[in-house]
C-alpha cells in the first residue's frame, strides 16, 4: 500500500476532507498535528476544502477561523456533494435536489418507526424536523438554527438536498430492512454515522455523492483528479475516495469505506489521524 501511494506524494494540488469522524469529532477543534500539516501544505500552494454532509453556509465556512487555520477554505462540498462553494467566485452551486414527492414517499414508510427526520430549507438558517429530540436540541444550540417541528407536510414543502434520518443504534437492522423493502431508483440511502447508541441514514438523489462535487471543482480549474488527496471515514465518503487520486480512510472508519480506500490511517480521529498521515506519507516524504 505504501509503495502505491508513495509514488504520488509530491504532486498533490488539492486536499478535500470530511469533517465529523475525519478531521475531528462533531463540534470539536482540530488536533494540533492536523492543523499544522494543513497549514504547511496550504502555504506551499495546496488547495484545501471540506467535503461534508452538512449544508454549506456561513457556519461551515467559519470553521476555518474557528480552527485557526489562518486562511479561508478554497472550496467546500456540502450536502454529500449536492452543493459546491468556490472561494474564488464566492458562490455556491446546488444541484440534484430531492423532490417534494420523493420526500413524502420516504417519510411515509419511515413514520411508523421511532425515528427523527430532518430537512434543510436554507442551510442551518431554517431546519425542519419531526420532533425536538436530544440530537436536535444539541444541533440547534450548536448551529443557532431556526427549527420548525412538523409532520410530512412541513418537511415536504420544498425540494431539498437530503432527508436525514436519526434513530437509536439498536434499531439499525430494523430500519435497514424497511429501507431495502422500499428501494426506489429516485433515491439512494447512505449510512453516515453508526455506533451502539445512534445511527444516521441520509436519502438523496442517486446522482449525488461527494466525489461529484470534487470533480466539478477540479474540472473548473483544470486540476487532474490524480493530483487530489481526500480523507473520509463513513460510507458517504466513498464517492470522495473513488474520485480522488488518493483516497484515505481513517482507521475509525466504516469497513466498506476502508475496503475501497487507497490507504488507511495508522491513527484514528481522536489521535490526530489526518495529521499523522500527512506528516508520515506526504510532508516528510518530500
Amino acid at each position: 500500500m505504501d509503495t502505491e501511494v508513495g509514488g504520488m506524494m509530491n504532486q498533490f494540488k488539492v486536499i478535500a476532507a470530511d469533517i465529523d469522524g475525519t478531521l475531528c469529532m462533531k463540534g470539536e477543534d482540530l488536533m494540533p498535528l492536523t492543523r499544522s500539516a494543513i497549514k504547511k501544505l496550504h502555504a506551499e500552494g495546496v488547495k484545501f476544502g471540506l467535503a461534508t454532509g452538512r449544508p454549506v453556509d456561513s457556519r461551515v465556512l467559519s470553521y476555518a477561523e474557528k480552527w485557526n487555520l489562518g486562511f479561508p477554505f478554497d472550496f467546500a462540498i456540502g450536502m454529500n456533494g449536492g452543493e459546491l462553494y468556490d472561494l474564488k467566485t464566492n458562490t455556491t452551486e446546488k444541484y440534484y435536489l430531492l423532490s417534494k414527492e420523493n420526500i413524502r414517499k420516504i417519510l411515509a414508510f419511515l413514520m411508523p418507526y421511532d425515528i427523527n427526520a430532518i430537512v434543510y430549507v436554507d442551510g442551518y438558517e431554517e431546519v425542519r424536523c419531526l420532533k425536538m429530540d436530544d440530537f436536535m436540541i444539541s444541533s440547534k444550540a450548536r448551529n443557532k438554527s431556526h427549527v420548525i417541528v412538523g409532520g410530512i407536510d412541513t418537511l415536504a414543502e420544498f425540494d431539498t438536498g437530503k432527508v436525514e434520518v436519526q434513530f437509536k443504534g439498536e434499531m439499525r437492522e430494523e430500519i435497514l430492512k424497511v429501507v431495502e423493502a422500499n428501494q426506489n431508483p429516485a433515491w439512494i440511502m447512505t449510512q453516515t454515522y453508526f455506533d451502539e447508541h445512534h445511527c444516521t441514514f441520509e436519502f438523496q438523489d442517486p446522482r449525488v455523492n461527494k466525489g461529484v462535487g470534487l470533480e466539478k471543482y477540479c474540472e473548473r480549474y483544470g486540476i487532474p483528479m490524480e493530483d487530489v488527496l481526500a480523507f473520509g471515514d463513513q460510507e458517504n465518503d466513498i464517492g470522495l475516495m473513488k474520485s480522488a487520486g488518493c483516497g484515505v480512510c481513517l482507521s475509525n472508519g466504516a469497513d466498506l469505506t476502508k475496503s475501497l480506500a487507497k490507504a488507511i490511517t495508522e491513527h484514528d480521529v481522536l489521535d490526530d489521524g489526518v495529521g499523522h498521515w500527512l506528516y508520515d506519507h506526504v510532508i516528510d516524504k518530500k
